[in-house]
């Protein structure tokens, strides 16, 4: 499928609490722990600084992401977001054909049509949980560019096991693919990052953001992780400070030493897996036959129903995410985020009350 620009319409997302009465606001999958005390303390710091330019190149804040890596800050770029990122990445390496299973998150499509890329989009099977399998492999050819994958998928929440992964990056390599990788919700898996294969695979770009983990979407923070001749290609395609001096200040600050980033992550992973079961448990014991579930291992859950669920919760006060404009899906999708214990009690009291 050839994408117009003219024909692409602007990329919708959760989070539309401007225009709308919202009491809870479950469309947006951030940590539910919330922003991290030392980040919060950088940010206060740092509003202080803003009367100066952030750090030209991002230098300091890649180097800091490239030790916690185990990376050279050459194999590091930062963006205002993941977003930018994807992008810069489709204006630097000019795919012609592009693959993007479906659902995914509509960002990649606007990429692409950012540089009039040919798409295939690949339809996941919803009879087997929307997952990734290796008939993904029939789709990707010598002619195909780049292929556009998430870890875990959006607005799915299922991962990619470590061995599809890895034939998959041998299959793309044999073919000349580039893997454009999104990994903004592997912190919540406990599954290991694939930057650990980013010098055995040059045709691997890992694209990763703070924005979710830590609680941090208005502060728009984004990095990539690739070797470092693509960096430089990708680095072309980002303007002068495209990183604030807040979003600097907040990224530094969560590698600082005064505080455990992994006990953090392990405390958000233990946590989400027992709101994510306690929304699931819950929601099944209302519902029964009349809503689907599907299988996630990050802080969010899509669900499908008859249901007007977007419509009668915002009655409420309560906001979720309509997936109906996701290809792929349609009328009856919607996505709910993991959030604090209250509010997911709240929501399963709310839907309990919409059931009767």
């Amino acid at each position: 499928m050839k994408l117009e620009n003219s024909k692409l319409q602007r990329p919708r997302h959760g989070g539309d609490i401007y225009t709308k009465k919202v009491q809870s606001d479950f469309s947006v999958n951030v940590n539910p722990l919330g922003i991290p005390q030392p980040v919060k303390q950088a940010l206060t710091a740092a509003v202080l600084q803003t009367a100066a330019y952030p750090e030209y190149e991002n230098r300091l804040l890649r180097e800091t992401i490239a030790r916690d890596m185990g990376l050279r800050m050459e194999n590091v770029l930062c963006g205002n977001g993941a977003s930018e990122l994807f992008a810069a990445v489709v204006h630097a390496l000019k795919p012609k054909k592009a693959v993007i299973p479906l659902p995914s998150f509509y960002g990649y499509e606007w990429a692409c049509g950012m540089e009039h890329a040919d798409v295939h989009y690949v339809r996941l099977q919803e009879s087997e949980g929307f997952a990734v399998t290796e008939s993904l492999w029939d789709s990707l050819t010598a002619e195909t560019d780049m292929l556009f994958l998430a870890n875990p998928a959006n607005p799915v929440g299922n991962g990619i096991s470590e061995d599809l992964l890895y034939e998959l990056f041998v299959h793309c390599r044999t073919c000349g693919i580039t893997v454009l990788l999104d990994e903004c919700f592997i912190e919540f898996t406990g599954q290991d990052s694939a930057v650990k294969w980013l010098n055995e695979f040059p045709n691997l770009v890992v694209v990763r953001a703070f924005t979710k983990i830590y609680a941090v979407p208005g502060i728009r923070l984004g990095y990539l992780l690739a070797q470092e001749s693509i960096c430089r290609k990708i680095a072309r395609q980002l303007p002068e400070w495209n990183v604030s001096v807040l979003a600097q200040a907040a990224g530094i600050a969560v590698y600082s030493a005064q505080w455990e980033k992994d006990e953090y992550i392990r405390q958000t992973v233990r946590f989400t897996r027992k709101e994510r079961a306690y929304l699931e448990s819950g929601l099944k014991k209302i519902f029964g036959d009349g809503i689907t579930i599907f299988l996630s291992d990050a802080n969010f859950l899509l669900l499908k129903t008859e249901l007007p669920l977007y419509e009668l919760l915002l009655e409420q006060g309560i906001l979720i995410r309509d997936c109906s404009n996701y290809q792929g899906l349609g009328n009856g999708y919607y996505r709910i985020a993991v959030k604090g214990h209250g509010e997911n009690r709240r929501l399963i009291s709310e839907m309990r009350n919409i059931w009767r």
